[in-house]
């Protein structure tokens, strides 16, 4: 069996269930900021990095669609927002949701390596982040908790993408060892063809080569008979019994060969 080839990158199941997805996780974190921060001198900053955070997350497929646009810029800006919104107080974890939006993101503009090492980035910030606010206990077990979510919710269209890309590649397969199979069934007609064509051509040169020496024999023998009846009667009957040995002979030769060529 061939050697497994993962696939270069990892396309979610569908574009509008992830955008479902990551709009719903931002509705969620804007409530819950904007609920927090209500009255507080955090709110304008908030609100302005949500923004931002939310228009370059729209920008970036726009931007590499159209114009082919370089995805990284765009995403390490979005890091940097996503960080700062972290640290404003009162300290909150539901910022780190964002991640899975920008997750999804990645998986669409990321050859698969990148896309892993930026899924680790992004688990090390977050961790990195929350013991910094809450401190090593509190900020442990919230991070873990936010990259297991994260984990459980990309590794689900990940695993998706996976599967669909083997099956892909077993349809490629399927397709090859089709087309390897008609093409040996034409090599194995024309094979055929072929060795039939050198069988008729060895039974032509059979025929040839022997029942022609055999008439020729016969007129021979038959010119012998007519000279005979003219000046020697008495060797007559032993040249007629001859000519009558061969015409015998070759009329059996003659069936075999037609028998050889016949079908089947």
């Amino acid at each position: 069996m061939g050697k497994h080839v993962w696939p270069e990158r990892l396309i979610p199941r569908s574009g509008w269930t992830s955008f479902l997805v990551s709009l719903l996780a931002f509705i969620f974190v804007v409530f819950r900021k904007l609920t927090l921060y209500a009255g507080q001198p955090s709110f304008a900053p908030a609100t302005l990095l949500l923004a931002a955070i939310f228009l370059l997350y729209l920008a970036q497929p726009l931007l590499s669609r159209r114009f082919r646009w370089n995805p990284y810029p765009l995403i390490f800006l979005q890091v940097i927002l996503i960080q700062a919104l972290g640290l404003l107080r009162p300290y909150d974890d539901t910022w780190a949701i964002l991640y899975v939006v920008l997750g999804f993101q990645v998986m669409y503009a990321c050859p698969l390596r990148t896309a892993l090492f930026l899924g680790g980035l992004f688990a090390a910030l977050i961790m990195l982040t929350m013991t910094v606010t809450f401190g090593w206990i509190s900020g442990l077990g919230r991070s873990m908790f936010m990259v297991a979510a994260m984990l459980l919710v990309l590794s689900y269209d990940a695993l998706y993408a996976l599967t669909e890309a083997g099956h892909q590649e077993s349809q490629e397969l399927l397709s090859e060892l089709q087309k390897a199979h008609q093409k040996l069934e034409v090599y194995a007609a024309q094979a055929e063809e072929l060795a039939a064509e050198q069988e008729r051509s060895r039974l032509m040169h059979a025929l040839h080569d022997s029942v022609g020496q055999v008439i020729f024999s016969i007129n021979l023998i038959a010119e012998s008979a007519r000279l005979m009846l003219e000046k020697d009667t008495g060797r007559l009957p032993e040249q007629l019994e001859l000519l009558q040995e061969l015409t015998g002979s070759t009329l059996s030769q003659m069936r075999d060969l037609i028998g050889q060529w016949r079908p089947g």
